[in-house]
This record gives C-alpha cells, sequence and structure tokens, in this order.
C-alpha cells in the first residue's frame, strides 16, 4: 500500500511541476510579446485561475530567478547562439529557453548529489521538450531548443563551482 501511495505522490509531483513549467513559459511569453513588466504579467496570470499553492511557489521561485538574472540568463543563451540572432528566435522557443537556462542554473547551484541533479534535468529537458513541440507543433523547434539546452547544461556541468548569479 505504502509502495503504491509513494508512486501516485511521484506522479502528482510530476504533474504539478508540468504545470508550473507551463505557467512559467506562458508567463515569459506574454512578458516577451507584450513587453510589459514582468511582475504585472505574472500577477495577471495568477488572478485569472486558480493555482495550488505548489504551484504558485514553483513559478515564482523561477520567475523571480529569471528576474533577477535575466541580463545573465539571455546572455548564456546568447553566447550559444550560432549564426543566429537572439531577436529571431520565435517567443515559445525564446521563453522555453529562458525557462531552461533559470532552472538549469539553479539545478546546477543545489548542493545535491550529481545522480539526483542528472534526474532532475532529464525531467526538466522532457517537460520543456513537450512544451517547444505542444505550442509550436514543429521538430524543428524542439531540436534546435534542445541542442542549445544540451550545450548550455554541459558548460553548466563543467563549471558548476563557479555558479553564483542570483543564488542568495
Amino acid at each position: 500500500m505504502k509502495k503504491k501511495k509513494n508512486k501516485s505522490l511521484k506522479f502528482l509531483r510530476k504533474r504539478l511541476l508540468k504545470a508550473a513549467r507551463d505557467l512559467s513559459m506562458r508567463i515569459l511569453f506574454a512578458y516577451d510579446f507584450r513587453k510589459e513588466d514582468l511582475f504585472n504579467v505574472l500577477e495577471e496570470f495568477l488572478n485569472t485561475k486558480k493555482f495550488s499553492p505548489d504551484i504558485k511557489e514553483y513559478v515564482l521561485k523561477v520567475i523571480n530567478f529569471y528576474n533577477e538574472n535575466s541580463q545573465e540568463v539571455d546572455d548564456i543563451i546568447k553566447s550559444h547562439l550560432k549564426n543566429w540572432r537572439f531577436e529571431r528566435i520565435g517567443y515559445i522557443e525564446r521563453a522555453v529557453l529562458r525557462l531552461g537556462v533559470s532552472e538549469l542554473l539553479i539545478i546546477h547551484s543545489k548542493e545535491e548529489n550529481k545522480e539526483l541533479k542528472d534526474k532532475e534535468i532529464r525531467i526538466l529537458f522532457l517537460d520543456l521538450l513537450d512544451l517547444v513541440e505542444c505550442y509550436t507543433n514543429s521538430k524543428l523547434s524542439v531540436k534546435f531548443v534542445n541542442g542549445i539546452l544540451g550545450k548550455i547544461n554541459k558548460e553548466l556541468e563543467q563549471n558548476e563551482n563557479s555558479i553564483h548569479i542570483g543564488l542568495t
């Protein structure tokens, strides 16, 4: 009985995490598309529908991190673009990249063992690539985002001891 309960809790946690990432991506998309204040967009989204406290907490964590480190996050993305300008990236892809880099920086800054981080990163990649495919319906967009995030993740793994931005 206990094993079944643990499985259902893990499933629920994954669903909540996926929903929180979806909401975070939509907030970053709207922020970029509308060119409005990030916290006005965040407030608008959180007030349009009831979200669980867990989803709100996760969204606030990621959005606050991005807000505090937006220049660094965007610079990391820009530094991994080859023959492509940041402004030419689609709004969905840019929102997912911003979300992904923010979460990768958060994950790599944690004091966890490598196995735990790797598992968290695999789930993150699955969720993000699913979002790209869902919202763009483009395998090329999925491949593009996966390639950029994969290079960034590899670099962060190599430089894990020097990651200090926005992590207080």
